[in-house]
This record gives structure tokens, sequence and C-alpha cells, in this order.
């Protein structure tokens, strides 16, 4: 990893600062509508055939702050493989000089075609700043075999970077891309397909003149972008002749007579010359791409705004014909209800508007996403209209094999404690599991235990080796008034459900086994023993976003057993309320692994009970791919209470734990987007234990201003990695050292957030092993450990698996 300054600022005036745009989110998963780039790899990574125009400038050699800004030289670089690093870029490994492409090879000079045999290298001890704009090929946009052909998925997504300082040699450049054009996005709701989209820009699409003149104003300003100024780094725009006649996107920047650069044509010849935007197909979506102000002489840098009467034309496969559907600006609503565009839409750099659409419940729906940035993607349920309803048919089988399991031990061995184990193995034992311990499992009058049944010589009668009752059902009475009476088996096909409970031997009386009916929230928790029953993941789940409970959504019902995920994966979760687990006492989460485009917390709040010695819950080895509106591990952890092994990757207003009463936090990560300056990353507010916070990290490009514990005057020592850092280090996959003997209070904290030392996954690691071999680790292990991809330069977050 090369070791780099602070970026210089891009030296603009400030109206031209403002065109910088939003940073890339190599980190975005595919489900997320803002995710820029069609790619195998989840994370959105460089394509291969992905583009970067890497400009240099050589210090001065007597001082080497200050750059010859006349002395660029450049190389047009492409993407050799299918994965590459995410604002790491390798120049010899990574990326391969374009062939056929222009290169300038001292400063001033004229530029000439390269070959595949140039580099980009420099002298030793040469200080250099670098700057790149790149150029995603998506879905082959920028090329083809015909003009039609082109223009059918003409979307170019280009980004710029910062200059960034560097000591040569070094093949190694940290450059962070950001977005500088604006993007309106249509994605489809489940179960639809697009066959095309179009603004609407004839009269006959409007009820009032004025309406269409206005939004006309406004599109005949509108550019598509056809590349980046090599002087400004501004967005150059197309021509109408080179659009619709090209043969090959690929050169544009060598194509002076078709390119139109910032400021340079008045605002008639805009209009008349110049190519506007329109929706283009990627990877099923709808993606309409401009550059976010006007190029005109006149009114150059000024914002433009579609105002609110603003139409679309939508025309969904499956509708027949040329039907279609409007969709107007102003009666578009969000997921609240409200209407975001009442005053139109504002193009800005790095920008996504994005829509979801088509039919739901037998009624078509246009919904708004609630957040518009690509870099802060939405918190809440934005594509909750789109989710099916769990009408799963619940299946108990697993919960009666687990106690019949444990009860057999049992009966075979009196010295083993009863303890049943309880398997998910499909979706919908996973809902029955969460209704079991909402009371909701059944919805049946309530049903009572009475007396054992006796046979005629008056001894118990068992079935299956377990006590037999007598049960009544509230309100239903025989012709005397009086209760029925109803048998095991008679009340299990009404729809009841049982289970039975072990006793072991003790003084003159032998082990034997009762059974009891479900009534109420069940807590997986045995009041007898003493013991925490445990339920665990067998296999990958995949929710396919039903509207779930949750587990535990009273209060005064909280879940006391252990859940244990074994390194199995949650995916498509969605949950009205937020939250998998809302109330736990005494309990465990662990080993669980949660991916969803929606709002997914873990815990609400834990408690702990009067016998516990104040333990709240004990969370080990979560690994979180989600947005999260609240806080991604737990919202309120009152007692002792241990979060281990955690990383959190998604959008956030919060910290990792909200508050606690007594934490430790031992090995997490939360890389997300979202929380505000100077609130905690990792912990809101609260105490932790002593010696008990370490290895935790969080990345501070993504929340910049956040800080390690909200609302605490305590500084943190960065050897024990309580620590903020830049993306680029905490994807390292290496470990970057520094001479031990470096005094670190003479380091600035920009040195402390590059050198990092041991690698942050390995760091983390080593604090999973210390905390399994604690008295508490051995009772709640952390089976997961972190990972990082094998080649060539991490593109993402450490991976927690199993």
């Amino acid at each position: 990893m090369a070791c780099s300054a602070d970026d210089e600022l891009w030296q603009l005036a400030p109206e031209q600062q403002e065109l910088i745009g939003q940073g890339v989110n190599f980190s975005a998963t595919m489900a997320s509508p803002f995710v820029t780039r069609t790619t195998y790899n989840a994370d959105g990574s460089f394509n291969e055939g992905d583009e970067l125009r890497i400009f240099r400038q050589y210090a001065t050699d007597n001082d080497i702050t200050k750059f010859d800004a006349d002395g660029e030289i450049f190389r047009t670089y492409y993407r050799k493989v299918n994965y590459a690093a995410g604002n790491s870029l390798s120049l010899g490994s990574d990326w391969l000089p374009k062939a056929g492409r222009l290169k300038s090879d001292a400063p001033g000079s004229t530029p000439i075609v390269q070959t595949a045999a140039d580099s980009l290298t420099w002298e030793n001890g040469r200080t250099v700043r670098f700057r790149a704009w790149g150029r995603s090929n998506l879905s082959g946009c920028m090329s083809g075999t015909t003009p039609d052909a082109i223009r059918s998925s003409f979307y170019p997504d280009f980004t710029v970077s910062d200059w960034v300082t560097v000591s040569g040699p070094t093949q190694n450049i940290p450059l962070t891309m950001r977005h500088i054009a604006c993007r309106i996005a249509l994605t489809c709701k489940p179960g639809n397909e697009f066959s095309k989209v179009e603004l609407c820009t004839n009269s006959s699409d409007y009820v009032l003149e004025k309406d269409y003149a206005d939004v006309m104003a406004v599109f005949n300003k509108m550019c598509v972008p056809a590349g980046v100024d090599d002087s400004t780094f501004l967005l150059t725009a197309m021509t109408q002749d080179l659009y619709q006649n090209s043969a090959d996107l690929n050169a544009l920047e060598a194509n002076t007579e078709g390119v139109v650069k910032y400021g340079k044509l008045d605002s008639a010849s805009i209009r008349k010359t110049v190519q506007h935007p329109s929706f283009r197909n990627n990877n099923g979506c709808q993606y309409l791409m401009a550059i976010p102000v006007d190029m005109s002489k006149e009114s150059a840098g000024s914002s433009l705004v579609l105002p609110a009467c603003t139409r679309f034309r939508v025309y969904l496969r499956g509708d027949g014909g040329d039907k279609f559907h409007y969709a107007t600006l102003s009666e578009i609503k969000n997921k609240q209800g409200n209407n975001p565009f009442k005053d139109g839409i504002t193009l800005r750099p790095g920008y996504s508007y994005s829509f979801s659409v088509g039919y739901q419940y037998d009624s078509l729906t246009i919904t708004a996403a609630d957040s518009f940035a690509w870099t802060e993607h939405p918190l809440a349920e934005t594509s909750a209209d789109d989710d099916t309803r769990a009408d799963a048919e619940l299946d108990f089988q697993w919960w009666i094999d687990g106690f019949q399991a444990a009860i057999e031990k049992s009966m075979q061995d009196n010295s083993v404690t009863f303890n049943p184990e309880f398997l998910l193995t499909t979706p919908a034992q996973f809902v029955t599991f969460m209704r079991l311990c909402n009371g909701t499992a059944l919805n049946l009058p309530k049903i009572t235990r009475g007396e054992l049944r006796k046979d005629e010589d008056g001894k118990t009668i068992t079935i299956d080796g377990i006590n037999s009752y007598w049960w009544t059902i509230e309100g239903d009475k025989d012709e005397n008034g009086e209760l029925r009476k109803y048998t095991r088996t008679e009340a299990q096909n009404m729809g009841y459900k049982f289970y039975p409970i072990f006793h072991k031997s003790v003084s003159t009386n032998g082990a034997y086994a009762e059974e009891m009916c479900v009534d109420g929230p069940y807590n997986f928790y045995d009041e007898i023993s003493g013991n925490r029953f445990m339920v665990k993941l067998a296999a990958d789940l995949d929710l396919v976003d039903w509207q779930l409970p949750g587990v535990a959504t009273q209060k005064d019902y909280p879940f006391r057993g252990q859940f244990n995920g074994q390194g199995h994966k949650l995916s498509h979760v969605y949950l009205p309320d937020g939250y998998l687990f809302h109330y736990v006492m005494d309990g465990a989460i662990s080993n669980l692994q949660i991916e969803s485009t929606h709002d997914v917390n873990l815990l609400r709040e834990a408690s702990a009970s009067k016998s516990s010695s104040n333990w709240g819950c004990r969370i080990a080895g979560i690994s979180m791919r989600c947005p999260s509106s609240k806080n991604a591990i737990a919202t309120k952890l009152n007692g002792t209470s241990h979060v281990v092994g955690c990383i959190h990757v998604g959008e956030a207003t919060g910290a990792l734990v909200g508050s606690a009463s007594n934490l430790t936090m031992i090995g997490c990560m939360q890389a997300a987007a979202g929380i505000a300056k100077d609130a905690g990353a990792l912990l809101g507010s609260g105490t932790t234990a002593k010696n008990g916070f370490k290895y935790n990290y969080y990345d501070t490009e993504l929340s910049p201003g956040a800080v390690a514990v909200g609302g605490s005057a305590a500084t943190y020592d960065y050897d024990l990695y309580v620590r903020g850092a830049k993306s680029h280090v905490l994807k390292a996959k290496n470990d970057y050292m520094i001479n031990p003997e470096v005094d670190k209070k003479k380091l600035s904290a920009t040195q402390l957030s590059e050198m990092y030392g041991i690698a942050p996954w390995k760091a983390m690691n080593q604090g999973i092993e210390a905390y399994n071999t604690s008295a508490i680790g051995k009772l709640v292990p952390c089976q997961m450990k972190y990972e990082m991809k094998s080649e060539g330069f991490a593109n993402r977050y450490p991976e927690l698996k199993s």
C-alpha cells in the first residue's frame, strides 16, 4: 500500500468544486437500486474493460509541495481481469495500458498512441501526484457492432478522483473515485419487467401547454456525458451527430469534433446540436444519465431542475401493444406516503433518483426511494411495497423432534442434563420459531391442563413414555355446563401443539416426562433446570422478502434461549419493525450472517434476570450486510453484555450498539455511511468493561467525524485498535508495519489512520481467539473468523466466515 499525504483540494472556483460529486461505494450490494456497476461481484467492483485515464505531475526539485500544473503526463489503462481493488489500484497487476489509446511521455508533449508495452513508472525518490478519471463499461455499453446497438445500452458511468501525492516508485495508488453525473433510475418491482421508459417530450403528453413548456426548457439544457475534460476534470457532452452516427464510442476523448466542453456553446446551439439524455436499459433497469448542470456560455454551472409536472411513459411487458403508464413527479409517493418531488427534481452531481415501478397485489404502484445519493442509499424500507406476505405453512416438527431426542438421552442416563437442541432447516420452520416466541403460532382458544389421566388400576397413563393429562378448552362446555375434557391426541387433532418436559429422578421419585401445550409466548428457557435451550440454523435460508414479525416482540416475554446460526446465512430478510430479535433476557445470539436490502437490526433490547449476575446478552460472530436505521447489532444492552467478532457493512444512523451498561466489545467493525459527526460508530453511549474494548474499527471515510464512543471524552490507544481508518486501510489484505521505535504521539491523525500496523482483519481475529479462550467465550464461542480475498488487493471489507 502506498504511503500518501493528505489528498490535495481541487483548486477550482467554489461553484466548480460543487461539481465533484459523490464517492463511489464499492461495497454496495447488487440488490441496491443505487449500484452503478453491472458485475458478477456482489460488491459492485470494477468490471473487465473498465478504463482509467491517469495523470501524473512531478514535484519540483526545490519544493516537493509544488507541482507544475502544465506538466501532466497521462496514460489510459484498462482492467485486465474481473476482480480489482476497491480504491487501491495496482497498475502492474490489476490494470494494463490500453493499446491504441493516447499517452504522453513528457510534460507538454503532444499525445501519441501507446502500445501494450507501455507502463507508468517514475524515478526513485521522486515525489509525484496522481489524478484519474474513469469510465465503466456497463453491459458493454461503450461498444457494439452498429450505432443502434451502441445507443440501445449507452449508459457510461464516469468518475473522477482528487490529486493524490505519493513517493516513487510504486505501483499502488490509493485513489478515491467520485461520480460526477446525475442519474434517474427506474427499477422493477418483483414479477415485473420493463419494455421501455421514455421521458415525455411531446406536447400531447401534457394537459397544460405551460407544463410542456416548463419541462422542455429544462430538457433542452440536459446533456448526455461523453467523457471528462482533461484540463478541468468536468464532464463533456456528446453532439447529436456523434451519438447517431458513431460506430465506436470507446475513443471519445480523441474525437474533438463531436465532444462539447463546459461553457463553450450558447444555449441555442446546445438545444439544437447536443444530444439530450434518454432512458437506456442496463441489467433489467432503466437509467437516464445526465450532466447535472447547465453547460451553456450564458449560465454555465447553474442547477437544472426538472419541474414537478415532468412525466415519464412506463411500458411494462405483459401489458400488451403500446399500452403505457404515466408517472408524474408530483404524484409519486415514497413509503411514508409523502411526495418528495412537489418542487421537482434538482439534478445533482453523484446523485441517483430512484423509483420502483410495477404491479403489486393487482395494482400498479410507483414508489420513490427515501434517499437519493449513490453513497447514501435508503435506510428505511424503500422497497417495502415490493414485498410478499409471509403465508408459509407453519412446521413444528423440528420443535417436537428436539424435545423427544433430549428426553430419550435423559431417560437413558439420569446424569445427562435435559437440554434440548432445535435445528431449523427451512424458512417455514424459521417463521414457526418466530411465532412460537411471540405467542402467535396458534390462533385457538386458551387450553388448560387438568389432572393426570389414570387407568382402571390407578396408574398414570403415558403416551410414548410421557405422562398424559386431561385438557379443557376455554368456553367449550357439555350439555350440563361442564368443561369438556380432551386427551392430548384429541387436542392435537384440533390443532393444539404439545411438547414434553423432563424431570430427573430425585430421592425416591424416578425420572419422568410430562406433556405441556403451547399457550402464549415460548421463551426456550427451562424454569426447572435453568437451562437455556439452543436453537440452531442447519442451512442457509432465503426468506424471500416475507414480512416477518421478528423474535420475542413482547417485552414481558423475552427470548431466554441461545440462537446459533452455525455460520449460516439469512438472506432477503424483511422486518417491518426493523429488528430480528426484539427482547432477550440472559440470552445469546451467535454465528449468523444476514444479507438484505431492507432495514435490519439484530436486537432491540437485552435485559438481565435477577439470578443471572446481571447478564444481558452475549453476541458473537454476526455478519450484517444491510442498511440499519437504528443500531445494527443492538439498540440497548442492559446488564453485562458481550459483542465479539461482529461486522456491519451498509448504511446506518447509529453505532453498532446504541447504549450499554457494561459492555465488552472485541474484534468488531462498522463500515457505514450516515453516522453523524461526533456520534459513536461503535458505541452510542454507556460504559465499557475495563480492558474490554479493543480490536475494533470503524470507517471514517464513510462517516467523517464519527468517533468510537459517542459523548465520551475518553481516548483510546491506537495500539488497542479502537480506532477509525480509511476505507482502503480497512480493506487491506497485508500488514503495513512501521518501525516499533516510532513515537506514535508525534504522528498526525492522518498518519495514524494510514500506518495501521497489523492488518485490521488479522487484529480482529486475534481478539476473537483471545475471547474464545475466556470463560464466557467457552460458553458462547465465536465460530466465525475474518477472511480477505486471496488474489490482488481486497476490494471489500473483511468477510466473516465460519
